[in-house]
């Protein structure tokens, strides 16, 4: 395992297996086959509601399951989702977290969005029509002093922020105590966002890379913009989560000549191109995949490099189109939540 220096002295591994949209024995089985194949990362938050999946293999895999594994060898993240009251729900809803894996701390601990809503908390996430979803900027504060507290009295290691851009991350650092480890946001070669990993590096901010491999779904028009092909909606086992999305450059990314060529040279797949570029970027890279041989293929990407000329050719990919765009990723054109969509499960993604 290849791992990056965080600002607290402690190391994130560079492969990650994320676990959005992954449930029941589906995600039991996902977690354990990352283990096996030597994942040492679980990019976890309660939004997604499998939770006790996680924990349930992770426990496995700890009580004999995969011999000499300890805990202390297992990166794992969640996520803290945020509501009007959220300085006074955020050491609720890590013990909720904590419960629902069968871990007594956390490694990382992130504010999953730099937004609120007037409803729902970290066990339920707003579901209701009529949910808000504002800015946090006037209860950052006392939401980061509340995360601190956390590292303070042990019950996480480092704390850090998701899907914040760089003025909400310069208003952090303006009165936090402890600086945020990470900033975990979309990252792939259609949406580089060189201008924000640059300023996170400058100021020891490690960057983890969600979406990493954008999602399935729709195809890259002739004129060069996306056509959404429509969200493929399957019946979940539990309908809390709220989440979206409208467009994909999964397909026509993975499928550019650019990335093939250099596939080719290094007898590689296209999406093992795409998650070395991104480690070689220094980021940590989050794939998420249910397909056992898709989970080890994702893992394929430690022990060789891009040239210069793969590098170049990659790090100037066009167009630069965001799959996830902020609040909006949450509420359909209507007004009304998008509930969480189910992709195929032999593709990757976060």
């Amino acid at each position: 395992m290849t791992y990056f220096p965080l600002n607290t002295g402690a190391k994130i591994p560079a492969v990650g297996l994320g676990t959005w949209q992954s449930d029941g024995a589906s995600c039991k089985l996902a977690v354990q086959t990352a283990l096996e194949v030597g994942y040492r990362h679980l990019d976890c938050a309660h939004l997604y509601g499998n939770e006790i999946e996680v924990g349930q293999a992770l426990g496995a895999a700890l009580n004999g399951g995969i011999p000499g594994l300890r805990r202390e060898d297992v990166f794992v993240t969640s996520k803290f989702w945020c509501t009007t009251d959220t300085s006074k729900r955020v050491e609720m809803a890590l013990t909720v977290s904590l419960k629902n894996l069968g871990v007594s701390y956390l490694d990382l601990y992130l504010v999953h969005w730099p937004v609120s809503s007037q409803v729902g908390d970290a066990t339920d996430p707003p579901g209701n029509a009529t949910t808000e979803l504002k800015k946090m900027s006037r209860r950052l504060k006392s939401i980061w002093r509340a995360m601190e507290a956390l590292v303070e009295r042990g019950k996480v290691r480092a704390i850090g922020v998701s899907n914040f851009g760089i003025s909400q991350i310069q208003e952090v650092v303006s009165f936090a105590r402890i600086i945020p480890a990470v900033n975990q946001v979309e990252l792939h070669p259609f949406w580089r966002q060189d201008e924000l990993v640059k300023f996170c590096q400058s100021k020891g901010i490690h960057v983890s890379a969600h979406t990493p491999l954008g999602f399935p779904g729709a195809r890259l028009g002739s004129s060069g913009n996306l056509s959404s092909m429509g969200d493929d909606e399957v019946e979940t086992r539990s309908q809390p989560i709220v989440f979206s999305r409208s467009r994909s450059v999964h397909a026509p990314m993975l499928g550019t000549s650019a990335v093939a060529v250099i596939a080719n040279r290094h007898r590689k797949t296209p999406a093992q191109v795409i998650l070395r570029w991104g480690v070689q970027r220094g980021t940590s890279v989050l794939p998420r995949s249910l397909k056992p041989e898709r989970i080890k293929s994702n893992f394929d990407i430690l022990n060789w490099s891009l040239s210069d000329e793969d590098w170049n050719s990659v790090n100037t990919m066009e167009p630069q189109l965001r799959l996830i765009v902020s609040n909006q990723s949450y509420l359909g054109e209507n007004g009304r939540p998008l509930q969480a969509v189910n992709e195929m499960d032999d593709v990757d993604f976060h």
